[in-house]
């Protein structure tokens, strides 16, 4: 992950909730891991989220002139 904090727009949002499903084994590995780190896992889970969709952006249509 190439960013360190999330993006300012992103951390100054209305907050909602989202429920997920995954394998206990893997939430708890993860779990471990992010207090390994010191961090949260919601902190984490943003990060991802907000470079998956980065990385997944389609292509901009280049701007026509008006002539």
């Amino acid at each position: 992950m190439g960013r360190s904090k999330l993006s300012k727009d992103v951390s100054e949002e209305k907050q909602v909730s989202y429920k997920l499903f995954l394998p206990e084994s893997l939430r708890a590995k993860f779990k471990s891991m992010c207090a390994l780190k010191g961090v949260t896992m919601n902190h984490i889970l943003l990060e991802l989220i907000e470079e998956w969709i980065e990385d997944n952006k389609p292509p901009s249509s280049p701007k026509q002139k008006k002539s």
